[in-house]
């Protein structure tokens, strides 16, 4: 046997490591199980007398109980029997598992819709042909018989439509698929009137919004934790639980079900059969995983539905999705740059890449396949993530189609010599494949930190010939490797690089579309990037510096592929840059730190005027008289850390296209901000971060479309309470405010509502502290304050010491995964 040989019989075995594992667990849960009954027994009759205790503790698991349902019992009630008298169409959208038909089962099997609807039928649609859709309407209906059962479709949808003509009748049509199923079958319904409904449940918004456009549908969320533990507690322990002293694993056990009643009612059927000690549990607790997907493979089967049901292109970017590391918030943006790099996604000349890859992941969202952890100021997905459920079935069809490989956990000969896409989620796993046996690799995905890591096994993958896809951020090379350069094939790049250079002959990997490199200082971009026509996304996250284009080079070209530039430094603005980058929609321009530099900024961002697609622009550290040089097609402003001098807002509002602004840590001259006749007359979002800012003037005339206001970290004397008139107004949110601030908010909500309002949504989180806000004279805080709230405030709330101290700057443009209750 040769050394290679041996090498690769080692290495075989290697991906049965983690199924052996788990094997261990469960088999010393069994052994735990076991030692419990016998223990502390001396003889066979106290042994019996223990078993038979055991057996009487455990619960039946009742089937019926359902918990976190009655405020959507009460809803669908409420829509089923309103006052309208035309036939209604109402939907119950969800992920697989998440109760959709157990609800409809609740509201159909209620006593008051018994008897307020004299008919009632149901079936359960699925692939079902419509003869079998009709007989199974019929047959709750009228007396079954076999001469019904003979008559073909059309005799059938007649005969439906007569029976159900004339009466008050509620339609479930449960697990719907298709708009297909129901454009064939709406024409048997009837509308004479007089409150009919149908109820109609599926995963797929699309479905829903077909069968009834006008109306959004209702969409089931997931339990929380408490509602989490009271399922899994009753269906294990019954109406009563009487071990407190289990209760921190029970929920710790129905956390990782994360949500879905499906996988919670699988866990509880396994955990009401063991013994209720703390050691048995504790055990449990650390195979529910695996319990999960290789013990109950039905729960797969019923996730698996909506896989099997997407187009092709929409299974590789879920399975793609599965490969991130769980329980982690996945990224939009880097996300859909990694689609199309990996060539998942083809669309016309006339649809831009990047915007068909975000319909294709609201599709995803649409289908229930994939959750949104938080959507950004425009109302598209910001960050997503998967069911944990879900992703264990993408996990395995990724491995069954040799689409992915998971070296850590599935390490096989032939994952070894043909494996395309290779993640791993710690860089100390990272052994195998840094010998030459993968010359078919495309893709290296790197997640997570490495502990101890030699740095000759980070050159393996830069062996890699055919590689488009290298991600390796959280590994720190002291220098760029000169080994990517060979890697002529790469599309997305994304290192991290201690010392700040790049080299010219960078321009070998003509086909990088994505390049995004972590540095420590500002980036000098050699002359030799203008001949990379196919780059898109250029994200340095400490700023770069763009040198002009010379007329005289040879090669040169103007990049009219480049979309995003995040960020550049100040220094590189200048029309030569600007004309040969001319379809750049997203730009962030960092410039430096001092406030109150002798020149404003805004004389050296007049070159920006020639960027006519720009629709996005962030800038960091200016010092801005006028907005004069932004380009009319501007959408979207962010100013983070400029300072303002007088007749600023003025040319601010003249923007006609702007929708979104944000000013983070920004300085006003005299700490407010005046407004009188500026008319911002498309803005729909502000959000305001700021400890700077005292007083703010202003009322609804200056934002008449304003639907979505953001506070965080203000300390105002008061809030406008005219903003509460403007009628286009559905939210404010408030962050880690003063309580003068929170009580202004409130009080633009009462008055809202004493004024017939409802709608407004107002959102208090992480209340403030009063020791900045209210003691302090200086501000004239007390004068703006009745003396009886002040001596309330300061009775019933904690004073604390504020941080007013500016946040570090961190890199996040280069990061896939972030914390799921951050903002990135």
């Amino acid at each position: 046997m040769d050394l290679l040989e041996c090498y690769e019989r080692v290495y075989s075995t290697k991906g049965y490591l983690s199924q052996i594992v788990d094997e261990i667990k469960l088999i010393e849960l069994e052994v735990m199980v076991i030692y419990e009954q016998m223990s502390c027994h001396a003889d066979v009759n106290d042994s019996e007398s223990y078993l038979l205790e055991s057996s009487q503790e455990k619960s039946p698991a009742v089937q019926d109980i359902v918990v976190g349902l009655d405020d959507d019992v009460l809803e669908i009630k409420t829509r089923l029997c309103s006052f309208s008298s035309k036939l209604e169409i109402v939907s119950l959208v969800g992920m697989g598992g998440i109760g959709k038909s157990t609800l409809a089962r609740m509201v159909y099997d209620d006593p008051f819709i018994q008897y307020h609807f004299s008919i009632r039928a149901w079936v359960t649609v699925k692939d079902h042909r419509v003869k079998g859709l009709f007989l199974g309407l019929l047959d709750g209906i009228v007396e079954f018989t076999a001469e019904i059962h003979e008559k073909h479709s059309e005799q059938l949808e007649e005969m439906l439509y007569r029976k159900l003509k004339h009466n008050r009748y509620l339609i479930v049509l449960d697990d719907v698929w298709s708009t297909e199923v129901w454009g064939k079958i709406r024409r048997c319904f009837p509308d004479d009137k007089n409150g009919s409904r149908i109820l109609l449940t599926t995963r797929l918004t699309k479905v829903a919004l077909h069968a009834k456009s006008d109306s959004a549908p209702y969409c089931l969320k997931l339990l929380d934790l408490e509602e989490s533990w009271e399922l899994l507690c009753q269906k294990v322990c019954g109406r009563k639980f009487d071990r407190p002293d289990l209760e921190d694993i029970g929920k710790k056990i129905a956390g990782r079900c994360q949500g879905l009643p499906l996988t919670i009612l699988v866990v509880a059927g396994q955990l009401s059969k063991l013994p209720r000690t703390r050691m048995c549990w504790q055990i449990f607790a650390k195979t529910v995983g695996s319990i999960v997907t290789d013990e109950h493979e039905k729960c797969l089967d019923i996730l698996a539905l909506s896989y099997r049901n997407l187009p092709h292109h929409l299974k590789a970017c879920f399975i793609y999705i599965c490969a991130f590391p769980a329980e982690t918030a996945i990224r939009v943006q880097p996300l859909v740059k990694l689609w199309i790099a990996e060539g998942f996604l083809t669309t016309g000349k006339q649809k831009i890449l990047e915007n068909y890859a975000e319909e294709c992941l609201e599709d995803l969202v649409n289908r229930s396949l994939v959750i949104v952890k938080q959507r950004k100021s425009n109302g598209r997905v910001k960050s997503c993530a998967v069911h944990d459920l879900l992703r264990d079935f993408g996990l395995r069809e990724a491995q069954r189609e040799n689409f992915f490989h998971f070296p850590e956990f599935f390490a096989t000969a032939d994952t070894l010599n043909c494996g395309r896409r290779l993640s791993y989620y710690r860089a100390a796993s990272i052994e195998v494949p840094w010998k030459p046996l993968l010359p078919l690799s495309r893709t290296l995905l790197l997640f997570g930190y490495p502990r101890s890591l030699p740095r000759s096994q980070l050159l393996g993958p830069l062996q890699y010939k055919l590689l488009r896809v290298l991600r390796i951020l959280h590994v720190t090379f002291n220098f760029f490797p000169p080994q990517v350069l060979q890697l002529v094939h790469l599309r997305y790049l994304a290192l991290t690089v201690k010392e700040p250079e790049c080299p010219e002959s960078i321009s070998r990997l003509w086909n990088l579309q994505t390049f995004i490199l972590a540095t420590r200082g500002v980036l000098n971009l050699p002359k030799t990037v203008w001949e990379m026509d196919n780059l898109r996304h250029v994200c340095l996250g400490n700023g770069c510096f763009l040198p002009n284009p010379m007329s005289s080079f040879n090669g040169c070209k103007v990049l009219t592929n480049l979309q995003t530039i995040t960020y550049m430094d100040i220094t590189s603005c200048t029309r030569e840059v600007a004309e040969n980058i001319p379809n750049l929609k997203k730009l962030a321009i960092r410039g430096r730190r001092e406030w109150d530099s002798s020149q404003p900024s805004s004389y050296v961002l007049d070159s920006l005027f020639y960027l006519k697609q720009l629709e996005k622009l962030k800038l960091r550290y200016h010092n801005l008289s006028s907005m004069d040089f932004c380009p009319s097609n501007l959408k979207k402003l962010v100013l983070n850390r400029c300072s303002f001098s007088c007749g600023f807002t003025s040319s601010l509002c003249m923007l006609p296209n702007l929708e979104i602004l944000k000013l983070e840590h920004v300085q006003f001259e005299q700490h407010s901000w005046n407004l009188t006749e500026e008319v911002f007359s498309n803005l729909k979002y502000l959000k305001k971060v700021s400890s700077y800012l005292r007083v703010w003037n202003a009322s609804e005339v200056n934002f008449p479309k304003l639907e979505h206001l953001v506070l965080k970290r203000c300390y105002l004397e008061s809030i406008p309470h005219e903003i509460g008139n403007i009628y286009t107004l559905q939210r404010i949110e408030v962050h880690s405010c003063s309580v003068v601030v929170e009580i202004s908010v409130r009080r633009v909500q009462e008055e809202q509502k004493n004024m017939g309002n409802d709608s407004l949504n107002v959102s208090i989180s992480q209340k403030g502290s009063l020791k900045n806000s209210i003691p302090n004279a200086t501000l004239g805080l007390k004068n703006s304050i009745p003396n009886a709230t002040l001596d309330f405030l300061r009775r019933n709330w904690y004073w604390s010491t504020l941080d007013f101290e500016e946040e570090p700057f961190v890199y996040r443009n280069d990061m896939l995964c972030c914390d799921p209750n951050g903002s990135p």
